[in-house]
């Protein structure tokens, strides 16, 4: 689960990056075709990306003993 919200996360980001330069770009120069669909990925992408973070915190490998937190001093 853990290479899923690190894939999620990077195919999430790629999306809105790509929709919000590629549908503005578009539809600053004219082309309301190609813009309304780039931009309607940014949405997408957002959520990939925030489902791809939760994930990874999630499902993290286990660690050793020393990197966990701590509750309170004792």
């Amino acid at each position: 689960m853990h290479r899923f919200g690190v894939i999620s996360l990077y195919v999430g980001l790629v999306m809105s990056i790509v929709g919000l330069i590629g549908g503005f770009g578009l539809m600053i120069s004219g082309e309301q075709s190609w813009s309304k669909p780039l931009i309607a990925m940014v949405p997408i992408g957002f959520l990939l990306v925030f489902n791809g973070l939760v994930t990874t915190i999630l499902h993290r490998p286990a660690s050793h003993e020393e990197d966990r937190p701590k509750g309170p001093p004792e």
